[in-house]
């Protein structure tokens, strides 16, 4: 039995050992992918993670590494001997660069929406009305461009008719989202339908609309001030 455990225990710690190495991985910068690139293919990553080295050091491994075979252009070579010489060289490596926030689109905000309009507009009669093609009627109106901002940002309340249906619900505002976020969505609005010449909106519109603010029953007014067919 001991025969039979003695192999078995030194298999598991090799593979705990393994698995343990497979938990590195190489920080983040400049030349990181060329290093797996050239050196994955011959070395575990983690025998590379692991080292802490001087550049001196790096650089004859690297000769060593190109005297057996590794193929690498002098470009090449120098951009994996800075990156193992900051990275993983004897001093701390530097800090991540920061992620830089991918902005959002008019259809992400527009997402905050969908619930009740639908993911393309459609509505959902007689709770929410639907916000493709009627836009447009609204964009065609003297006063529906800025009555649509005043709606998506401070909301509606009260009775409104839309393509002959009644809807009698509330709106919320959305004044909790930023100016760029409210001129994403008004122009995301846009791309379902507008006359030609309506302009896009713009943050500065969005700011200068919350200079006055209006509760759901001004805008309410507002709409029904427009001669909407």
């Amino acid at each position: 039995m001991k025969r039979f455990l003695a192999p078995m225990g030194l298999l598991a710690l090799g593979l705990a050992g393994y698995l343990a190495l497979g938990q590195y991985t190489l920080p983040e910068g400049p030349g990181k992918d060329l290093v797996l690139a050239k050196c994955q293919a011959c070395h575990d990553i983690g025998f590379v993670a692991r080292e802490r080295l001087s550049r001196e050091r790096w650089d004859a491994i690297l000769t060593e590494m190109v005297s057996r075979g590794l193929q690498i252009t002098p470009e090449e070579r120098a951009a994996i001997l800075d990156y193992l010489a900051l990275y993983l060289g004897l001093q701390p490596p530097p800090a991540p660069p920061p992620v830089q926030a991918q902005a959002k689109t008019g259809a992400q905000v527009y997402a905050s929406c969908a619930g009740c309009h639908g993911p393309q507009g459609e509505g959902n009669p007689p709770t929410f009305p639907p916000l493709k093609g009627h836009v447009e009627k609204l964009l065609r109106v003297e006063g529906g461009r800025n009555y649509l901002l005043l709606a998506v940002l401070y909301g509606v309340q009260g009775p409104i008719k839309v393509e002959g249906q009644e809807y009698s619900g509330i709106m919320p505002g959305f004044t909790w989202l930023s100016d760029e976020e409210l001129a994403l969505v008004l122009n995301h609005l846009l791309t379902w339908g507008a006359p030609q010449g309506v302009r896009p909106y713009t943050p500065a519109e969005v700011k200068a609309a919350r200079e006055k603010p209006l509760g759901p029953e001004e805008v309410l007014k507002a709409r029904q001030g427009l001669k909407l067919p």
